[in-house]
């Protein structure tokens, strides 16, 4: 099953109202949709689900989140309540974070 349009523009439309200075995108991908925070992907949405990676940044906040396979093969990421601006704001501001820090070391 894909992800459809509808939801997409929502995920971005709730993204976009977090108070944050940055740029959303999302790129469709084999039915589904990988959103990007200023040309760096943050989020996936697979079967209408909004995820995010399981990465040691975000596992404090997160550590109580659900966790699922946003694919076959895939590991597991957490997946996001979408309506959450708060939490998604949090996310957002330290996924930013992340590849300020990964750009410097490369």
């Amino acid at each position: 099953m894909s992800s459809s349009n509808d939801f997409k523009d929502f995920v971005l439309e709730c993204l976009k109202a977090c108070d944050t200075p940055f740029n959303f995108n999302a790129k469709k991908m084999f039915g589904e949709y990988c959103i990007y925070i200023n040309s760096n992907s943050a989020f996936l949405i697979c079967n209408n689900t909004l995820y995010t990676k399981k990465l040691p940044c975000l596992e404090e906040l997160l550590r109580e989140n659900e966790l699922g396979f946003p694919f076959s093969k895939a590991k597991q990421w957490y997946i996001l309540d979408v309506e959450n601006l708060e939490l998604l704001n949090k996310i957002i501001w330290i996924l930013s974070d992340f590849y300020k820090e990964k750009k410097c070391k490369e």
